[in-house]
């Protein structure tokens, strides 16, 4: 990316080939949250806080809180599950457990509810609640084309990715990183 290239219109072209990889309509209101999700979350650190509480915390809160901390599970859900797929495999919590958790936000997003009239958003909420998996293999269709192997644990961790999923992409990128897929014994050469 040069530096005349805001991050928006970096991801824009990203994500617009991933959506047509995908299979799925570009230049919506929905690929432009996309953008705008993955610009955010280029600029800003992921909360820590567990998602099952901040689900807790939105159905008790108040409209305008309640729609603000959906929003951000089901932001954080996309992004995670989408854009950090590849980290989640050796931990307690997995990705189907971030795509049930951003779909159901995003779902609530898009019933609205009490106290909330004509969200602009509604249908983009609605899109996303009604193909959260689609919209995770977008994002993690921008991972892949985005991400560098910058280090030899990188290169380590991808060649394992390779080996649990047998992921056509990973074996492509480590073929193109000089790494040599087995020969059906599972080690490199």
């Amino acid at each position: 990316m040069d530096l005349d290239t805001t991050l928006e219109s970096f991801f824009r072209g990203e994500v617009d080939r991933a959506l047509q990889a995908e299979g799925l309509p570009s230049g919506t209101l929905v690929e432009h949250y996309l953008v705008q999700l993955l610009a955010a979350y280029a600029a800003q650190p992921i909360s820590a806080a567990p998602l099952a509480l901040k689900m807790l915390a939105a159905s008790v809160a108040a409209p305008r809180e309640r729609r603000a901390q959906l929003r951000e599970v089901g932001d954080t859900s996309l992004y995670v599950s989408g854009f950090w797929s590849e980290s989640l495999g050796d931990r307690p919590v997995d990705v189907g457990y971030y795509i049930e958790m951003g779909g159901t936000a995003y779902g609530q997003l898009s019933r609205g509810g009490v106290g909330w009239t004509g969200d602009p958003l509604g249908d983009v909420f609605g899109e996303l609640a009604t193909n959260f998996p689609r919209f995770v293999e977008v994002l993690a269709c921008v991972s892949r084309r985005t991400s560098r192997c910058a280090s030899n644990q990188d290169v380590l961790q991808l060649y394992r990715s390779w080996r649990r999923t047998g992921s056509r992409w990973a074996e492509a990128r480590l073929a193109a990183l000089g790494v040599v897929p087995p020969n059906g014994d599972g080690r490199p050469q």
